[in-house]
């Protein structure tokens, strides 16, 4: 059998691409060509018209547009490197029949222990502390009362929007603070995973107005865009923490810079934005008790390895016309 042409659109620098995938293809078998960073649309399109599979970007800073996956007249695959699908225009690919994966499960630990990390940095007081103390400001006795009072993670309840593979890691680890955990999902988890992870299952409004703290965990949809807004903001529990690692797109920073400066929430951690990584008029910027992080909390030295397997382990079985993992469309 020829080799199966796949090209790359991965915006990362040759040496950088090369350092954190390096090998993980049988050249036997494939034939990778790598459109590069500043590859233009119309340069990718070129590169894509004989390709059998497209590999999407592992940074999700150039998409695959419908006039991609048009061009693509032997397209039969659109492999994505990591859990993040919304950089792949979806319709167009099921309307051409082609099948999207993604490499869910990969990045559920690190996300997770940046979720918890996060959460308790927030609810400690800890940026409050640390900036006054290297002001020369002894800040203990302002501490023993709110709104700088650091809580006890363990008497709290976890609130998770979306319980897939990322939002049940969460879990895991908040279990053994012994915090109850409330989720919101479209469709239950089973009772055993339940009663594994000390789950209760809740409506939105509930799990909005009883977390102390909030982890938001859903794929980015035409369902979920806009999912967090001013309205449910307004309803989260007054003094709460909200956590997102999702896609920026999902909760409305202007209504959560509000909150945040009212009063109303205690602190919130965002490790992704709208239009990445172009975000510099984001309203959370230089707020106190806010953390940024530039999309990095799925980083780890086992990261690449763990998704780069599962990739992989898909394009092994398109090669030999098995059934495909991971399948989002």
């Amino acid at each position: 059998m020829d080799r199966i042409k796949m090209v790359d659109v991965c915006s990362l620098e040759d040496d950088v691409f090369e350092q954190v995938t390096g090998g993980f293809l049988d050249p036997d078998r494939f034939d990778l060509v790598r459109a590069g960073r500043d590859a233009s649309e119309e340069e990718v399109i070129e590169l894509v018209r004989d390709a059998a599979i497209i590999l999407t970007d592992l940074v999700h800073v150039r998409p695959v547009t419908r006039r991609i996956i048009e061009a693509a007249e032997n397209l039969k695959l659109i492999q994505c490197y990591t859990i993040g699908f919304d950089d792949v225009d979806l319709v167009a690919a099921r309307e051409r029949g082609v099948p999207v994966a993604n490499a869910a499960g990969t990045l559920a630990k690190p996300i997770a222990e940046y979720t918890i990390t996060v959460a308790l940095y927030l609810l400690k007081s800890i940026e409050y502390a640390h900036t006054e103390l290297i002001k020369g400001n002894w800040v203990q006795q302002q501490m023993m009362s709110p709104p700088e009072l650091p809580l006890e993670f363990g008497v709290l309840t976890l609130g998770i929007v979306g319980c897939g593979s990322i939002g049940q890691e969460v879990a895991r680890l908040a279990k053994g603070f012994g915090t109850r955990i409330l989720y919101y999902k479209r469709s239950r988890l089973p009772e055993e995973v339940e009663r594994e992870l000390g789950l209760e299952y809740s409506s939105l409004d509930e799990v909005l107005a009883s977390s102390d703290v909030l982890s938001i965990n859903v794929s980015l949809t035409d369902e979920t865009r806009g999912m967090i807004g001013a309205e449910e903001i307004a309803r989260m529990k007054a003094g709460a923490v909200l956590v997102n690692t999702a896609r920026g797109e999902v909760v409305d920073y202007g209504a959560l810079a509000e909150a945040l400066k009212s009063g109303h929430l205690r602190g919130a951690a965002v490790d992704v934005f709208e239009n990445e990584p172009d975000i510099w008029d984001c309203p959370l910027l230089g707020l106190r008790n806010v953390i940024l992080t530039p999309h990095s909390s799925a980083m780890s030295p086992e990261s690449p390895r763990r998704c780069l397997e599962k990739v992989a382990e898909n394009l092994g079985l398109f090669y030999e016309g098995k059934p495909l993992l991971n399948v989002v469309n």
